[in-house]
């Protein structure tokens, strides 16, 4: 009787997968591996970054609209790649207007954005297509750019909505909350550097709020995070 040869196991593939990765991957602590961290790291410091705020006509996904937007796109090292950015008024109805809660018809009504909304011509469809437009200008590739802004998880939620679908599809799945490292900050940094945080307007203008991010984030960038800078190659 001919022998067949034993037909691997499920374990022993596991470990042929695991020995391949070994050999073609170097160790941790060998100089290759540490320069393809350097180099990686490197990489992702000059990964864009997208940051958009939106004011809605509340938070109630299922009830609110987006109406207002501001953009400006920088590199990873938070430097802008256009200072004019990109921002758009979104009309919306009088009977939309009318339904919102009171601290939004008190917010937009005194800083003019209700009027402006009523006046706009825009619509959600043509600001959703041009908003990528801008983002493609610069950012041609999908899911490689990162959403920022502060609490910016709220307005990743209304861009999951349609129209703009399109547009929250185009971003990584990962995101840069500057309200996430303040809150880090006020628990494990020192008081020196919390009493030098940025102070905020709180104008509730889609522009004003989001180069108070960046602002916001180029203070945490000094004050927090140090970069060594990387050995010369031999």
């Amino acid at each position: 009787m001919i022998q067949l040869p034993a037909q691997p196991t499920r374990s022993n593939q596991r470990k042929e997968r695991q020995e391949d990765r070994k050999d073609s991957w170097p160790a941790t602590n060998t100089p290759g591996r540490r320069l393809l961290n350097s180099e990686m790291a490197e990489k992702e410091t000059g990964l864009p970054l997208v940051w958009i705020d939106c004011e809605m006509t509340g938070l109630d996904l299922e009830n609110d609209v987006i109406i207002e937007i501001f953009c400006i796109i920088t590199n990873g090292n938070l430097e802008m790649l256009d200072e004019e950015g990109w921002g758009v008024v979104i009309h919306q109805s009088k009977e939309t207007m009318d339904k919102m809660d009171e601290w939004c018809t008190k917010t937009h009504g005194e800083n003019g954005l209700t009027q402006a909304v009523l006046k706009s011509q825009t619509t959600p469809e043509q600001a959703a297509s041009d908003l990528l437009s801008y983002i493609q200008k610069y950012v041609p590739e999908p899911r490689v750019a990162l959403l920022a802004g502060n609490t910016v998880h709220a307005d990743k939620a209304f861009l999951r909505k349609e129209p703009y679908k399109k547009v929250h599809d185009h971003f990584h799945h990962r995101i840069l909350d500057v309200s996430t490292i303040k809150e880090a900050a006020k628990r494990w940094s020192s008081q020196e550097v919390l009493n030098k945080v940025p102070k905020k307007k709180t104008l509730h203008k889609a522009r004003d709020d989001i180069l108070e991010s960046i602002e916001e984030a180029r203070y945490y960038k000094q004050a927090i995070f140090q970069r060594s800078e990387p050995q010369p190659k031999q």
